[in-house]
């Protein structure tokens, strides 16, 4: 697969076409520079994600593994049955599309003159279009937007062609386009922000061009449906469109309008994207318009039951394990994670974070049924009325609720994270307080010794060791300590005689010492060496 870059930038492959074993698509080249259809193994080998696990990872320090966790278990992907169902739908639809949109097709060839001819007059509308759409609802976290992008990753967006058998075909192919509806719910915006993808994709400025208030939506559909019809577009994805005011649409008819417009005259398939409340949006305006949206009507992506697609997922999952100990998955610890989660993904997978790192914070460093229950309670507070709906069956009721707030994770990590670097703080904080304690005894058992070798008591030695350290808490050298404390002996003995003692009657005092010293040609550090004031190191040593 060659790739090349457009002016803008934008990473494109070169079309290579493939012989094709359905007959109805040959001859098509937009269909032969798709990637060939795949069998259910292949989907599954081609979305499969299982992130690295090395066991000796879970002998890290908490802090790394409270770091490495998340980063790993978010490019776990484990695809599952209905994966198997949507992939079959879009590739179904994209090449459906297509084979209606044959550019080589004389019937094809005719109907877009006759659309380029009309089109300046405002009469493009077709009065029906075979593109197959369909409507894609699921509650949030349910995975739908994740493995739709992973799905439509097996299709390059962009496709550049130069030549079909012989024939000069210089176009820019773009088999897929993704929006999200645009917060604001206007149907206008949502027309802006397809000339922008348009524009993003292909360097083009059509947003400057088409993007200022005079150009209302009934002007800017026809136009974008040739633009779409034209990049020989395969299918475009309308994401979030909950998002869409029925109050700034015009009501649910004009929002389903507007789509069935696009569809007929742009003749390409379009996959609707949603919560449940995108239900208020469509109602029963979608059910009767199922032949306008025809093809594969509505397809509901809901949560998992508890059953083997369940037990597939959670197993996977299960063995991306780092803490110490780690624990099999028993029926009772998958009945807990359903029954906490209620089968949706990004719940489970997020709870399975968030147990992990408070079992590793905690030091209890295992899985527990006790502990994922704990964390569930702590954490989904928010969401706990929308799982006890979907848990008690009222579906319905989940209409009346906001999108599920799915907890981050990030900020459940920062919590715990703080709580192992007071937990370190304190740990180090120990051992540095242990330390000093144990220098301190070393330092004033050795000054009491070698005080004693100078001929002060033991007892004389141990009291002026304390002065000395009380005075000087941080002191750590023992050659000091005992030098403070000799001098701090002959200052008591000039205080008990009432004046000053003549240091050449007392041969202990470092003066003399290092005097006479000096007067043997000796530094004063061998004079002190030899009156046995400074140890050998190897003798201190011990």
């Amino acid at each position: 697969m060659e790739i090349v870059r457009l002016p803008n930038g934008t990473e494109a492959v070169v079309a290579t076409y493939r012989k094709q074993v359905i007959p109805d698509f040959a001859g098509n080249p937009w269909i032969e520079a798709l990637p060939d259809i795949l069998s259910p193994e292949q989907v599954i080998e081609a979305l499969s994600s299982y992130p690295p696990m090395d066991p000796l990872e879970r002998q890290l320090e908490p802090h790394l593994r409270i770091h490495l966790i998340p980063q790993r278990l978010s490019q776990y992907f484990q695809p599952l049955e209905q994966h198997l169902v949507l992939y079959d739908a879009i590739s179904s639809m994209i090449r459906g599309g297509y084979a209606e949109r044959n550019p080589f097709s004389p019937s094809v060839i005719r109907r877009l003159s006759q659309i380029e001819d009309t089109g300046h007059r405002g009469n493009v509308y077709q009065p029906h279009s075979t593109a197959k759409s369909m409507a894609l609802i699921g509650i949030s976290g349910s995975g739908k937007t994740s493995s739709l992008n992973r799905i439509l990753a097996l299709f390059p967006q962009v496709i550049v062609h130069s030549e079909y058998q012989g024939q000069d075909f210089s176009n820019c192919q773009v088999t897929h386009i993704r929006l999200e509806a645009p917060y604001d719910g206007s149907l206008k915006a949502l027309c802006l922000q397809l000339f922008s993808a348009i524009d993003t994709l292909l360097g083009t400025q059509y947003l400057d061009r088409y993007g200022n208030g005079r150009w209302s939506t009934n002007v800017m559909i026809p136009i974008l449906s040739r633009l779409l019809q034209n990049m020989g577009t395969g299918i475009l994805v309308v994401d979030e469109i909950q998002h869409l005011s029925l109050a700034r649409s015009g009501g649910s008819a004009q929002v389903l309008n507007f789509f069935t417009t696009l569809i007929n005259s742009a003749q390409i398939p379009v996959l609707l994207v949603g919560t449940p409340k995108s239900l208020k949006v469509l109602t029963s305006e979608f059910r009767q318009a199922r032949r306008s949206l025809s093809g594969h009507g509505g397809f509901l992506w809901d949560r998992l039951k508890n059953d083997e697609n369940w037990a597939l997922f959670l197993s996977g999952l299960w063995q991306y394990q780092w803490t110490r100990h780690v624990e099999g998955l028993t029926q009772e610890l998958s009945d807990v994670m359903y029954e906490e989660t209620q089968g949706i993904l990004d719940l489970s997978l997020k709870l399975f974070v968030m147990t992990q790192v408070r079992a590793i914070v905690t030091g209890k460093e295992k899985i527990t049924a006790e502990l994922i229950r704990k964390v569930a309670k702590e954490q989904f507070k928010i969401i706990r009325p929308m799982l006890d709906a979907l848990r008690d069956g009222r579906k319905t009721q989940l209409l009346d609720y906001e999108d599920i707030v799915v907890p981050d994770v990030e900020e459940f990590i920062q919590r715990e994270r703080i709580q192992i670097d007071v937990q370190t703080f304190i740990q180090e904080t120990r051992k540095r307080t242990e330390s000093r304690q144990e220098q301190i005894v070393r330092v004033k058992d050795e000054a009491i010794i070698r005080l004693q070798l100078l001929g002060i008591s033991e007892r004389q030695a141990s009291e002026l060791v304390r002065v000395v350290l009380t005075e000087q808490p941080s002191a750590s050298d023992v050659n000091e300590v005992v030098k403070a404390a000799f001098q701090l002996s002959i200052q008591k003995k000039q205080d008990r005689q009432g004046g000053k003692v003549n240091p050449a009657e007392d041969e202990r005092d470092l003066r003399l010492i290092v005097k006479k010293g000096k007067d043997e040609g000796m530094t004063a550090y061998d004079a002190l060496k030899q009156a046995g004031v400074i140890r050998l190191d190897k003798w201190c040593a011990g």
